[in-house]
């Protein structure tokens, strides 16, 4: 470990006033963002977790003092767990954390499907828990996250792609896409919703981490995340069977409305905040996301098709289902998977 994080370390646990020659080990732990950093440490009497943003430009700063308030406000009251607040500190320079320890759960590309049905029975309790919606005029309704991201950023990776009229269509859609998604009612989102967030603790229970992103929004973008990052990572998350678990744990009916809304959530996703990971991701990955986008889009269209067409059914969510043969929207050319 580099001085520099020694010292870091040492100066934040003070603060908290403990002494940092208590710790006996100490660890940093792989993929931390948001300009975090996150160590494990050992004491005698065992194990925490530090987690420090430093404030130098800004990075991460306002995500690291939500994360604070989350902690001391919203963390007790939530229907899942979460780790323990030990002590927390934020000054001019870093936002410091001290959490309980869990540990990462397996790869998501190894995990069973009754992991990923209890993943979903998990989320769709806390999205239907009703916790902090009294807030949702504070802090916690902010600009969400996918309207942070550059548009044309996005539309210049799908036109090196060869995606650039379905990229168009869809982003000129995305107003109807947005109201899709908040078809169904306020809810409290992690906002980061991916399986590296997801621990476990000792005795194997899910243990919810890392919420800085956490917010208001309808709980579509949790799912739609979690998905596509596992996919991404070569899972097969059983789609079908958790969102039908989600919906009776948030007390959702099954419906079109609820499938149209995680369509119209994952469309949103992948065509403005993927490209900037697209563009460094192997070929491989990038047609794997590619493919989905044309399959949701055409799952888009049928579910608006008219009623009285034969056609017309409740979107298909599945990642497996068969590519698309169809239009995308009426006067616009057939659609056929980029290779």
């Amino acid at each position: 470990m580099m001085r520099d994080d020694d010292e870091l370390i040492a100066s934040c646990l003070r603060t908290m006033r403990l002494d940092p020659v208590r710790v006996r080990q100490r660890r940093r732990l792989p993929g931390a963002g948001s300009g975090s950093g996150v160590y494990l440490l050992r004491f005698d009497e065992g194990e925490v977790v530090l987690k420090i943003t430093r404030h130098r430009g800004g990075e991460g700063v306002p995500g690291a003092r939500r994360e604070v308030r989350f902690y001391r406000e919203l963390a007790p009251r939530l229907p899942v767990l979460a780790p323990r607040l030990l002590a927390s500190a934020d000054g001019d320079q870093v936002t410091c954390l001290l959490l309980s320890a869990a540990h990462p759960a397996s790869q998501a590309n190894g995990w069973t499907r009754r992991r990923w049905v209890e993943v979903a029975s998990e989320l769709g309790t806390l999205h239907g828990s009703g916790v902090a919606l009294a807030e949702a005029s504070g802090w916690l309704r902010r600009i969400r996250p996918l309207e942070q991201h550059d548009a044309a950023g996005a539309m210049a990776y799908w036109r090196k792609a060869g995606c650039a009229d379905l990229a168009e269509q869809l982003l000129a859609a995305s107003p109807a896409l947005a109201t899709a998604v908040a078809a169904l009612p306020d809810c409290l989102v992690h906002g980061d919703c991916h399986t590296g967030n997801l621990l476990v603790d000792a005795a194997g229970e899910l243990v919810w981490a890392d919420w800085q992103e956490v917010s208001i929004g309808h709980g579509p973008e949790d799912l739609a995340l979690l998905w596509q990052r596992a996919e991404f990572d070569g899972a097969r998350p059983p789609r079908s069977a958790m969102l039908a678990v989600y919906a009776r744990a948030r007390g959702l009916a099954s419906d079109v409305v609820l499938r149209r809304s995680m369509v119209a959530a994952e469309l949103l996703l992948l065509l403005l905040a993927w490209p900037q990971h697209l563009i460094v991701a192997d070929s491989g990955r990038c047609r794997l996301m590619i493919r989905r986008l044309y399959r949701l889009a055409a799952a888009w269209q049928r579910s608006h098709r008219s009623p009285a067409d034969n056609d017309a059914r409740p979107p298909d969510i599945d990642a497996d289902s068969p590519p698309p043969r169809d239009d995308w929207s009426a006067g616009h050319g057939t659609i056929t998977v980029q290779e």
